[in-house]
């Protein structure tokens, strides 16, 4: 108990003096480790609880017993924030069909009716609110991180640089891509222990998830994506088969189950706006297409949109042609990648990197801290913290400035 609270108070008094940001004016770039020292080792990855593939379907089902069956089936749970008012969603009924699609593309058309998000706790549930009041209450956690004098290393490589200065580097990329949380919470703190290659953070439990995806992009870039399943061409080539048809006339929910199962495509739709509508489809041989068509006509839903990763979604009358994808939250949709941007600071400033990115890239909302972006000179990576959309539009800009300055360095193990 004793070193507990020695470790602690160490601890207390590193962060005491530590505000909320540690500007470096110009800092040079750093040189490269020497050619004989191994990279250090990227950790293993493991697979989140929401990124689990599942395969369910609800017709007309009570919001709370799906809740209770999905929790059930993927050992996730899944809690309801008094934000969101009892009797409105425990009356919610849904329905969708939605097969091997991760928890979170579930999680998504789930909420969607309900106009309402999802929060992802640090223990992989989730929390569904209409106000990230989750990150608000996130109790403060103190942890700390060994963070090497030079990212890419293995241990300490003492004279090779300034380490100092690189830990100010750091420090700045971290406070940059931290501040939508540190605005938020103004408990939230980061030092480096004197003279030492330990992070000291104190940070709510999300943010600490946040932070390791930063120091690993930093260290070791990030690796490619794949495309999300499933794919908008599959789904586009969906809507262009042929199946037959006998159903007689019927409610728009039943039909639309009907019409998920024959096409075997993920459908989903708010059962509450579409009401007691009629839906009549003659027999014989339609498209998928030829029979949302029809639907649409008949019901309020008034078009359809495909999406890559979930399905095809019918929209309700009135709803904007950008209906939000992502169910999470501004935090929780937004995720950490790192752009290996090396010719282009040999030519532009740090500063003019960002001003461009910040110009070119959804203009006007880099002032609330989300999205997020630092330029990490020690390893020569933009580190971008967005949503999925947004991170399509910063690799295009990557990809224009590359072209412009030079193609960047063969990726390193």
């Amino acid at each position: 108990m004793g070193n507990s609270t020695g470790f602690v108070a160490i601890c207390s008094v590193i962060l005491a003096g530590c505000g909320p940001t540690r500007p470096v004016d110009s800092p040079p770039l750093l040189g490269a480790p020497p050619e004989d020292h191994k990279p250090a080792e990227r950790r293993p990855e493991k697979l989140h609880p929401l990124d689990q593939r599942v395969s369910f379907t609800f017709m007309g089902v009570a919001l709370p017993d799906v809740i209770s069956r999905v929790s059930r089936e993927t050992k996730v749970p899944i809690g309801v924030s008094t934000t969101i008012p009892v009797e409105e969603w425990a009356r919610h009924r849904v329905s969708l069909r939605m097969q091997d699609v991760t928890l979170r593309a579930l999680l998504d058309w789930l909420v969607r009716p309900l106009r309402a998000e999802y929060a992802v706790e640090a223990t992989g549930g989730a929390w569904l609110c209409r106000r990230d009041d989750l990150l608000d209450e996130d109790p403060f956690e103190l942890r700390t991180y060994r963070v090497p004098t030079h990212v890419v290393s293995r241990k300490p490589l003492r004279g090779l640089l300034d380490y100092e200065q690189e830990q100010k580097m750091v420090l700045n990329t971290l406070h940059a891509c931290l501040r939508y949380l540190e605005d938020r919470r103004l408990g939230c703190r980061l030092a480096f222990h004197e003279g030492q290659d330990v992070l000291v953070a104190r940070l709510p439990g999300r943010g600490h998830e946040r932070l390791v995806a930063l120091l690993d992009a930093m260290r070791h870039g990030s690796k490619p994506s794949g495309l999300p399943r499933p794919l908008a061409m599959d789904l586009r080539a969906k809507l262009q088969a042929s199946f037959a048809w006998s159903a007689p006339p019927g409610a728009a929910s039943q039909a639309l189950a009907r019409i998920a199962e024959a096409a075997n495509v993920n459908l989903g739709w708010d059962t509450a706006g579409v009401g007691d509508a009629l839906v009549f489809i003659p027999a014989g041989t339609h498209t998928l297409k030829a029979m949302l068509d029809a639907v649409v006509r008949q019901t309020p839903l008034r078009r359809y949109e495909v999406e890559p990763g979930r399905g095809i979604w019918l929209c309700l009358e009135g709803q904007d042609a950008g209906f939000p994808s992502s169910g999470a939250t501004l935090w929780d949709r937004a995720f950490v990648r790192a752009y290996d941007v090396r010719p282009v600071l040999e030519r532009l400033s740090p500063e003019a990197l960002m001003e461009h990115l910040r110009k070119n890239v959804d203009p006007g909302q880099w002032n609330r801290g989300l999205p997020a972006a630092a330029a990490f000179l020690p390893t020569h990576r933009l580190i971008v913290v967005h949503d999925e959309p947004g991170h399509r539009h910063v690799a295009s800009v990557v990809r224009e400035l590359l072209e412009r300055y030079g193609k960047p360095p063969a990726a390193t193990p």
